[in-house]
């Protein structure tokens, strides 16, 4: 499997911000005025968008650099997990993991696909949100359309949060930083001219947050105040991510953010009228983490087309345990050892990885009954090896194949993905509320929260009375919540938690096994090399350090 161990960039066949231009077709085909006043062409943008979030190879990476996690925005919450300590890759052969480059903190630098894909993903979205809002004239929509432009607005804010989340230049022990601290990356809108797309700088964390909330400010204004699905934005989705664009906004510094953090982190709960996941559903064999709509937890989440997934290149053949195709099986990923043994016995989440007391003797059924995909006959496939890997202590069995399917990779892989569920509205009301001085009643929300966990009700943050003691417990909480979501990097990266994956006993593959103190410089992420072939705003000296090598792994001591 090691045969090409890192990729480098093609000159040309990155897509660039620089080449960006609003444009429509002329002559025989439908002009922006046309399509404007076209529901169905309206709805096909619209449904093109998470469409292209979830496609195999959307951005031909499979084809022009053999790389198989070109599966959009799950693929890009696969890598940035693998930038963490959590995700264990326990498989005898390590590079079955395909984000292994992330995973060892190499290539990382502005002439490798490796940072050029979150570049090329979220420009890509960019631009048929753009392609939408500039068609609709809000003063002359309908209320269908105007819906429509809400949603684009949305989804906007959405790629362009993750974005400066992704790319702020924050501060950490390895990589100076001081020359591009607090910039994010260019802003591209409608109004954005090819003359001033050919010199498009990077901007500042504040503009680009006013920007962000000016967009979630038309989102709510125009998008369908009723509508409650989880396969597009609603009014629900648009408050979380008010929240978390505050609670990013209160770790800088801004006056009052922590406030209107918890405000909206509130109201996205209330308005989405979702609840946390119950014990059930977190451990539905056939629906679990696959199927937003068997749940009333997922405000916001994507559906995935069969036809738009290969047999490898999907969320769930890298993820999904049980699946008898795919890497999944051979990579064996798990949950870190640390983290499974700071997991009370009484919380059900434990129950997404397979404990050593079971592996060593599985017909015990101790400590935990397990539920499994699949009959019996899989069951005993997974556990006791076949084509693939018996079963490891610490591996997951979070992410299910679609209906539980472990033979069909057609019928198991195309999964459901989560872009927000209500439950981390809770921790960010928690964290906010900390953030702003009042502890006692940030406890109250964790506190309440966890009895939906775990259900005695034994747990207490109450020995957690400042904010940084508070907010490693909220995070310990948030890590076991949603591992392997995509979500945590920015955590971390917020409240400049380090990594430790070498340690006695560690269950993570030995080229894997590096720590860090405080940020990681690779959550800093560099700007491709092609941005700057038609973008003259962005140069070396102005793109964040290359923070390849800049770990080293740990030294078994």
């Amino acid at each position: 499997m090691k045969t090409l161990k890192y990729l480098s960039l093609a000159a040309g066949l990155v897509l660039a911000v620089g080449c960006i231009k609003e444009t429509f077709p002329q002559g025989s085909t439908q002009t922006s005025a046309q399509v404007a006043q076209s529901s169905s062409a309206l709805n096909a943008m619209v449904n093109a968008i998470p469409s292209s979030m979830t496609t195999t190879d959307f951005l031909g990476y499979l084809t022009n650099y053999g790389d198989h996690t070109d599966f959009g925005y799950p693929g890009i919450a696969f890598r940035t997990e693998n930038m963490l300590e959590d995700l264990v890759t326990s498989g005898e052969n390590p590079y079955y993991n395909r984000a292994l480059a992330y995973a060892q903190n190499q290539a990382q630098g502005s002439v490798y696909i490796y940072c050029a894909y979150f570049w090329d993903a979220y420009y890509t979205y960019i631009k048929s949100c753009t392609d939408i809002i500039s068609t609709i004239d809000p003063e002359n929509a309908n209320a269908e359309a105007l819906n429509f432009l809400g949603i684009a607005h949305a989804y906007r804010a959405l790629f362009y949060l993750d974005l400066a989340r992704l790319f702020e230049a924050k501060p950490n022990k390895y990589t100076d930083v001081s020359n591009v601290l607090g910039l994010t990356v260019p802003l591209v809108t409608e109004e954005t001219t090819e003359e001033s797309a050919i010199n498009n700088p990077r901007v500042p964390r504040e503009e680009m947050y006013a920007f962000i909330l000016s967009e979630l400010a038309k989102a709510e204004t125009y998008i369908d105040q009723a509508a409650t699905g989880y396969t597009k934005p609603s009014l629900g989705a648009i408050y979380g991510l008010y929240a978390r664009t505050y609670i990013e906004m209160g770790a800088a510094g801004d006056p009052g953010a922590y406030a209107k953090a918890a405000e909206y982190a509130d109201l996205a709960i209330q308005k989405s009228g979702k609840t946390p996941l119950t014990q059930e559903q977190w451990e539905d064999p056939a629906n679990g983490f696959n199927n937003g709509a068997a749940n009333n937890s997922w405000i916001w989440g994507l559906t995935v087309s069969a036809e738009n997934v290969g047999n490898i290149l999907c969320f769930t053949a890298h993820m999904a345990s049980e699946g008898t195709w795919g890497y999944a099986p051979r990579s064996q990923i798990c949950v870190s050892k640390r983290l499974y043994e700071q997991i009370s016995d009484k919380d059900f989440r434990k129950h997404s990885w397979l404990d050593p007391e079971y592996i060593a003797n599985p017909a015990a059924g101790k400590p935990y009954d397990y539920k499994f995909a699949g009959d019996e006959s899989d069951k005993a496939a997974f556990l006791n090896g076949g084509m693939n890997p018996k079963a490891i202590a610490y591996q997951n069995i979070k992410f299910r194949p679609k209906n539980g399917e472990t033979i069909d990779y057609t019928n198991g892989n195309p999964t459901d993905f989560p872009i927000m569920r209500v439950e981390e509205m809770y921790f960010l009301k928690a964290e906010a509320l900390a953030g702003d001085g009042k502890i006692a009643q940030a406890q109250t929300v964790l506190n309440d929260f966890m009895k939906t966990r775990i259900l005695d009700g034994s747990y207490s943050c109450s020995a957690f009375t400042d904010f940084e003691s508070f907010t490693d417990e909220l995070l310990l909480q948030k890590r076991i919540e949603f591992w392997g979501e995509g979500i945590l990097i920015y955590d971390y990266k917020r409240l400049d938690e380090g990594i430790t994956r070498g340690y006695k006993g560690t269950n993570q593959a030995a080229v894997y096994c590096y720590n860090c103190e405080g940020r990681s410089p690779q959550w800093n992420i560099v700007i491709t090399r092609g941005e700057f072939q038609s973008n003259k705003g962005i140069t070396d000296a102005t793109n964040n350090p290359d923070p390849s090598d800049a770990l080293t792994l740990w030294d078994g001591k």
